[in-house]
């Protein structure tokens, strides 16, 4: 029921979607990988230079596809919409691996991200920025995560 969800507050806060709001989601999701990544604690020289590698990369390429609502050297043709679907869905299947193996109610903490992201809207509606993303609503509340870790 978390993925139903998700997309039900995607399908409310966004029925109509441009590119721009493609690229910017894209960007959007970049980040939080970025936000992973900024977790990690390296064990050695190699895991810290690989780290801070990638934590450079990701997060310049998620304020790049953020701030332009494009990207300039890559675009996503039609005959490689299988492939991406299944790469998302690969993410999607290996974050959740990845949370269970940390111990961590990753199904619990999906719903309490669902209910505070659908605390962003005003009367049911989305509380928009200019640059397209999701603003918190006046009843806004964040996620606590502390019972599912």
């Amino acid at each position: 029921m978390p993925l139903e969800n998700t997309a039900n507050w995607f399908k409310t806060a966004k029925p109509e979607h441009t590119d721009k709001d493609f690229y910017v989601q894209m960007g959007v999701h970049f980040e939080e990988v970025a936000e992973m990544v900024d977790e990690l604690s390296p064990l050695t020289n190699d895991g810290k230079r690989l780290l801070d590698n990638a934590r450079g990369a990701v997060r310049e390429l998620a304020n790049h596809l953020k701030e332009n609502g494009q990207l300039s050297h890559v675009i996503l043709h039609n005959q490689d919409r299988l492939q991406f679907l299944d790469a998302l869905c690969d993410q999607i299947v290996t974050a959740i691996g990845t949370a269970l193996f940390a111990n961590m109610d990753i199904v619990g903490g999906m719903n309490e991200v669902n209910r505070s992201n659908f605390s962003k809207f005003e009367d049911g509606k989305p509380v928009l920025q200019s640059t397209g993303k999701i603003g918190k609503g006046k009843d806004y509340s964040p996620a606590d995560l502390t019972p599912y870790i």
